[in-house]
């Protein structure tokens, strides 16, 4: 439906994938885990075993500043954007 962006590297995600974390090859989650699996670890949630994304940065420094503050100001993925 709407995308949510790695806190780490800026990159889009649908956030579709938090339903079927297996079908993305995330671990296995609810909804809730696996959008807190995604604030920690951004892209790198989907594998097998999750670790923070290294990927290089796409988005400005302005932008990546919005995108964490929405994640650390909510849990819920559907508010993450209101600030970008």
């Amino acid at each position: 439906m709407f995308n949510v962006y790695c806190p780490h590297c800026g990159e889009p995600q649908d956030q579709d994938a938090f339903h079927e974390p297996t079908e993305n090859d995330a671990p296995e989650g609810s909804y809730k885990e696996s959008a807190a699996l995604f604030k920690i670890n951004g892209c790198g949630m989907f594998q097998a075993n999750p670790k923070p994304c290294t990927a290089p940065v796409i988005e400005s420094p302005e932008r990546m500043e919005l995108i964490k503050a929405g994640m650390d100001m909510s849990e819920h993925p559907d508010e993450w954007l209101l600030f970008i």
